[in-house]
């Protein structure tokens, strides 16, 4: 792996035709981009295949009747072949710039002519596969006020500099770990926290940790990871006279990955071997792609050459490193998992090769419905693209890093779940808000050293980092692939539970945002300090905001309540011991449009709602607004006003955003004023209608019959209307995962 950022070059012979020193096999045709919407014609030794990665392009314009086969009608996509398929097929010899150049034309083609064919109602969603039965914030619609549209950025922030103007308490007085952290008590398995090394350990930063117990133990059962090397995980094997037989698992892998594998079409064959069953539906172009199109032969070669065989190594020692269980961090519990940096290298080897049982079935009945995806064969998979090609690059640089040094130190893994009677009671809570550091300048990742910083989660943790999407969170995976093991083993969060990464090592850095996302090489993060307990300070919790597709419904009082208790889940720090960590032991939280962007979220809004929960859960906060000078501003000056001019506690906080929502409903469209600012005029009484202003007789009489209303008619998560008609609240955003 080269230290700097992938050439983009082809190498040519004298006849100007691409060299590759890999072998293909003979009866394999190269495919192309055209042929991912070319149906298969039926017959006896070629089954149809259908491409689930792109149905939302191959569409079927006309209905077939049940029982009645139909010819497809005409692909709204063919036009756009039409126009470039010339070009497509000059791939060959034009190298990797214009295999770049084309797929940029192409998408560009693609969503003009699929937003012209389906209108405005088309949505390429950046965060995750999309899937239209998702539970959202408002998901029985809205007929008031407007639909909100996702307003994705598609550039990385401006890197903060020494000048950078910022408001509020400077950074440097902000609380940062590991100046403020308590001492570590020894570390030492629990009921609620699986170490999976030998203890007493001493950080070394030359020799990894030992894993515990010396031998392999399995535990192949509903609360554990089904793990690939287990003696129960047994596959279907065509034996002699063609006759099926059961084999171990493993030791197929084995024989897989201790051959050599020249190039992607070998690599292909050899996951295939042991799962057969995708052979055909997992077509790998993606993955092939990189090779031929996108990298140089010398880069080609050194993967192929001396990285793979060691991740393949890497992987086959999974009986060696990973001796212990490891327990699936279920939903209603908290619990802890410590691995080493070498062992969650040898799981993630595994996710390289697709070699994790029971987790390719995507059917809501299948066993891992309710836990995101974890083996790479996604990322594999489907039309090449820009970002997903800068995916693989992240994963290599990983690879490359850890194979040829393997970090030593510890990360810890917490699923937070809070008890709904342990929530503050945020109308009764006259708190004002701890101190803000705003600025326009700066990422979370960059520029957060010492604080907890807030992953913009997906329910299901990393949401499309091994598909399409490319925000926040999948960047954040990519850059830190340590976190991407999470996966194998966190069920979806439900809506009072966060996730807490302690220890995740940074290797990639990266330019752009979603479509624009590029990896731009080696990153070190050698500077980062180390706790007792070997882990790096870099403090990560992920909470998922609820989807917002209409305006008005975000600032209902039990959505608003919905989204704090969420924040809170991610901001308190839960010990595990009935004495809470004192304020001074706490860091700030490093947070910024969390909710928006993807999400559809109020940015006002959420900011407010994290600087509430975070004085909840006794933390400062730090504000990054993603380059919007006026929101900076605009926090800061509410929050001034909010704690100096006019010091407000949360509850009445929380009053006057359920007021404003009923200025919404009532308006039926957006006002001309945003929330910030209706809390200023209700106080300095510019506002129309003067019985808007707090304790005034009105309000007063007129919320607490509303109160008194909705006690009487609210059940658990069920909420009456006027007319009495009942309907379900909807729960978290559900990602289409396997």
């Amino acid at each position: 792996m080269v230290k700097t950022a992938f050439s983009r070059k082809y190498t040519q012979d004298t006849a100007g035709k691409v060299v590759y020193r890999m072998s293909e096999p003979p009866l394999k045709k190269k495919r192309t981009l055209l042929d991912f919407f070319r149906k298969k014609t039926k017959s006896n030794n070629d089954e149809p295949v259908k491409d689930k990665k792109v149905e939302i392009i191959d569409v079927e314009m006309t209905e077939s009747k049940p029982g009645k086969s139909s010819k497809p009608a005409v692909n709204p996509v063919e036009k756009v072949f039409n126009d470039i398929s010339t070009f497509g097929a000059s791939f060959d010899g034009k190298g990797a710039q214009a295999a770049r150049t084309f797929t940029k034309t192409f998408t560009e083609k693609t969503d003009k002519i699929l937003k012209s064919s389906f209108g405005d109602t088309f949505k390429y969603d950046e965060t995750m596969e999309y899937n239209m039965d998702s539970d959202v914030a408002d998901s029985q619609g809205s007929q008031d006020g407007d639909s909100v549209k996702p307003d994705i950025p598609t550039k990385k922030p401006s890197q903060r500099k020494a000048n950078s103007d910022w408001k509020g308490k400077p950074l440097n007085r902000l609380n940062k770990i590991p100046d403020c952290m308590e001492k570590l008590p020894a570390l030492h398995s629990t009921e609620n926290h699986t170490v999976l090394i030998k203890v007493p350990y001493k950080y070394d930063p030359k020799t990894p940790p030992m894993p515990h117990p010396a031998q392999y133990k399995d535990g192949w059962n509903n609360d554990h990871v089904k793990m690939p090397c287990s003696p129960q995980n047994e596959y279907p094997f065509q034996g002699k006279n063609n006759k099926q037989i059961l084999r171990k698992r493993w030791e197929i892998i084995e024989e897989a990955l201790l051959s050599k594998i020249p190039g992607p079409y070998e690599l292909e064959d050899i996951i295939l071997k042991y799962n057969s069953r995708y052979f055909g539906k997992w077509n790998f172009e993606t993955l092939k792609c990189l090779f031929t199109e996108d990298l140089t032969q010398s880069e080609r070669n050194h993967f192929f050459g001396e990285v793979l065989p060691k991740i393949a190594k890497l992987a086959l020692n999974l009986p060696h490193l990973c001796t212990q269980p490891i327990p699936l961090l279920k939903k209603g519990k908290t619990r802890s998992i410590t691995l080493s940096q070498q062992q969650i290298a040898c799981l993630l080897a595994n996710a390289f090769f697709c070699t994790y049982p029971r987790r390719n079935a995507k059917g809501k009945s299948s066993e891992f419905f309710n836990y995101p995806s974890i083996n790479f064969n996604s990322l594999y998979d489907g039309m090449p693209n820009c970002v997903k090609l800068e995916k693989l690059k992240c994963i290599i640089q990983y690879f490359s890093r850890v194979t040829k040094n393997m970090p030593t130190g510890l990360v810890t893994f917490t699923r937070q779940h809070v008890g709904l009677i342990d929530f503050p009671k945020w109308d009764n809570l006259d708190t004002t808000l701890r101190d803000l550091h705003v600025s326009a300048e700066g990422t979370i990742e960059d520029d957060g050293e010492g604080l907890l910083q807030v992953d913009f989660a997906n329910k299901y943790l990393g949401g499309g980092v091994l598909t399409h999407g490319c925000v926040q969170e999948e960047i954040r995976f990519l850059i830190c692939p340590e976190m991407i093991i999470s996966r194998l083993f966190t069920e979806g969060l439900e809506k009072n539970e966060s996730f807490v990464m302690k220890g995740c090592e940074r290797f990639s850095s990266y330019d752009g945002y979603a479509r624009t996302f590029e990896w731009k090489g080696d990153y070190d993060d050698s500077k980062t300090p180390r706790d007792d307990w070997g882990r790096l300070c870099t403090h990560v919790t992920a909470i998922d905001a609820l989807v917002i597709h209409h305006y008005d419904r975000q600032f209902k009082g039990d959505i608003v309540k919905r989204e704090l208790n969420k924040a809170y889940c991610g901001f308190v720090s839960l010990r595990g011991t009935k004495n809470p960590p004192h304020e001074i032991n706490l860091s700030a939280v490093c947070t910024g449009n969390w909710g928006c962007g993807a999400f559809g979220g109020d940015k006002r809004l959420k900011a407010l709602i994290q600087l509430m929960a975070a004085t909840a859960a006794k933390r400062d906060v730090c504000y990054y607004t993603f380059d919007d000078e006026r929101l900076k501003n605009d926090i800061y000056n509410i929050h001034q006003y909010l704690t100096v001019t006019n010091p407000l506690g949360i509850d009445t906080i929380l009053s006057l955003i359920e007021r404003y929502e009923g200025v919404l409903r009532k308006s039926r469209r957006k006002p001309n004023m945003n929330l910030f600012e209706y809390i200023v005029k209700v106080f300095d009484g510019s506002l129309e209608n003067t019985d808007s202003e707090p304790d005034s007789p009105a309000i007063e009489k007129e919320m607490s019959q509303e109160m008194l209303y909705r006690k009487e008619s609210c059940m658990g998560d069920e909420v009456v209307s006027n007319n009495s008609v009942k309907r379900q609240l909807s729960e978290d955003y559900k990602a289409n995962t396997p």
